[in-house]
């Protein structure tokens, strides 16, 4: 059947579907060629380019005659810009392999437009090649958030009547929904069932978004691309994942205190003050826009840091007098870094605010020296209640290495709680709640856990990991117990610091990266 269907096809083929078809076949073979070479070489090395440079000489005259490439498969075929290439004995496997790694990724294929550059080719195939972190839509977020304009997975593909050939999963250069108005409360956000489902993304949805986020920070806010431009609408593509969290109640902070260690440690603490903020923002009532402007600021309020760090060799304990007085300039740099960027817009001049008043307290205590909280706006009040948490439990200092995130709260809520507005602690503390994710905890029946994400109707009855059981053993690495929250009648005793539990560290770490808990698990 289908070689005659083939026979017909071809019979009826004009004389760009042949060429067409060629080249689809040469592009699959370079596609292949360059996922083996990725295998077995890193990205980057000079063996992966030189087959990289082979797909992209392949790609460049269908760019350059259509403008697009879109190669998908579908319904056990490959198609190119919507013909059917050619299956036949000799290009069988080459074919069937490359529809396999697309199954493996949970896509239909790739659509690449006009624009693309090798560079670019590249960085989509570091994402491509790591399918155990991300698949279907989360990898092409993951694309979104690398700045990925011309090469993007194509999520789904269809012969429907009235259908594109390839359909993604939304742009998000706006996040208002295109129509002008931002709906409070989240309009546009995911079904009622998902976002009333408070632990419906704990089982490993935070952690991707985490990931997506630090790849956006990351092509953000290297020192190259500050100088060379910021867009704006690829920040806000990488904070979108964190605002949809936060509209389903997704535990974003889950693993912030391992995270925050990590080695990219600028980025890290971008995107944990961004989940924090964001988180904030949410409980405080503000809409999708709104957020969009907070989580972006967030992400940048730190950018100044790139022009006086270089000059600062000390660590914060041992600044000398010439080392505070340039950290105590990051603010105004970072202004002036984003002005230079990017384009001057609403949400820039909302950005070069925040960056200014980030560190102003209302003890006077903070910098620019002379400036006063009472006249900083709302978005920079947030984004100074997140920054002065996240620094708390991730300072790298061995006095923060012991900050766990209860004794963060409390911090916040005591002694610092002059430095801020009482509104703002409290959107904190629904943020967070009384045990914040990350923290070990004792229940009232003496098994410990590990709290996951908050619950907004107890905040004594969070949703927990447990760890040693009231009888003193330990549940199997691979069918974890979670508690999703704390039912009635068992409740938080109290938080437990790391040299209460010897194996704190570990552990968080195992929970971390452990993934879902099967279903048998989710019943104490």
């Amino acid at each position: 059947m289908k070689d005659k269907r083939e026979a017909r096809s071809t019979a009826a083929s004009s004389p760009a579907e042949e060429r067409r078809r060629q080249l689809g076949v040469q592009m699959v073979v370079r596609y292949l060629a360059v996922l083996r070479t990725g295998k077995a070489y890193q990205v980057g090395n000079q063996v992966f380019r030189s087959q990289l440079d082979a797909l992209y000489e392949t790609i460049a005259p269908l760019l350059d005659e259509f403008g697009e490439v879109v190669l998908v498969s579908l319904e056990g075929d490959l198609y190119l810009n919507g013909v059917r290439l050619p299956m036949k004995a000799g290009n069988l496997r080459h074919f069937d392999n490359l529809m396999r790694e697309f199954a493996r990724r949970r896509i239909a294929g790739v659509k690449i437009v006009q624009g693309l550059q090798p560079d670019e080719l590249e960085s989509f195939f570091g994402l491509f090649l790591r399918p155990h972190e991300f698949t279907g839509t989360p990898l092409l977020e993951a694309c979104i958030a690398a700045g990925l304009d011309h090469v993007q997975p194509a999520v789904h593909a269809s012969t429907e009547e009235g259908e594109e050939t390839e359909e993604y999963m939304g742009d998000f250069d706006e996040v208002d929904g295109g129509d002008g108005h931002a709906g409070v409360g989240g309009e546009g956000t995911a079904p009622d069932s998902e976002r009333d489902d408070p632990v419906s993304s704990i089982r490993g949805g935070a952690h991707k978004s985490y990931v997506i986020a630090m790849h956006g920070a990351r092509s953000l806010l290297t020192t190259t691309s500050l100088q060379e431009g910021t867009e704006l609408r690829h920040a806000k593509r990488v904070v979108q994942p964190l605002i949809d969290g936060a509209f389903s109640s997704e535990p974003v902070v889950v693993g912030l205190s391992i995270l925050g260690h990590h080695d990219e440690y600028t980025y890290a603490h971008a995107v944990n003050v961004c989940m924090v903020a964001v988180t904030m923002g949410h409980a405080f009532g503000l809409d999708r826009r709104a957020l969009a402007d907070l989580g972006v600021a967030a992400l940048l309020h730190d950018v100044g840091k790139a022009v006086v760090g270089p000059k600062i060799v000390h660590p914060l304990e041992e600044f000398t007098p010439e080392e505070q007085a340039l950290a105590e300039k990051h603010p105004g740099e970072g202004a002036r870094l984003i002005a230079r960027s990017t384009v001057l817009n609403p949400t820039t001049m909302r950005c070069m605010r925040v960056a200014i008043e980030h560190h102003l307290t209302s003890d006077g205590k903070g910098y620019p020296k002379g400036e006063s909280i009472a006249r900083a706006s709302l978005l920079s009040r947030l984004v100074s209640v997140a920054d002065c948490y996240v620094s708390l439990m991730t300072h790298r200092s061995p006095l923060g290495r012991n900050v766990t995130p209860y004794d963060a709260l409390g911090l916040m809520l005591g002694p610092l709680n002059r430095r801020f507005y009482p509104a703002l602690l409290w959107a904190l503390v629904k943020a967070m709640g009384y045990f914040p994710p990350g923290q070990l905890v004792e229940l009232e029946d003496t098994s410990i856990g590990l709290v996951l994400a908050p619950n907004a109707d107890d905040f004594y009855r969070p949703h927990v990991r447990l760890i040693v059981l009231a009888d003193g053993t330990r549940p199997e690495m691979d069918r974890p117990i979670e508690l999703r929250p704390l039912p009635e009648g068992r409740r938080v005793r109290r938080a437990l610091r790391a040299e209460e539990y010897p194996t704190f560290e570990p552990l968080k770490r195992d929970v971390n990266e452990a993934g879902p808990a099967t279903p048998d698990a989710e019943a104490a």
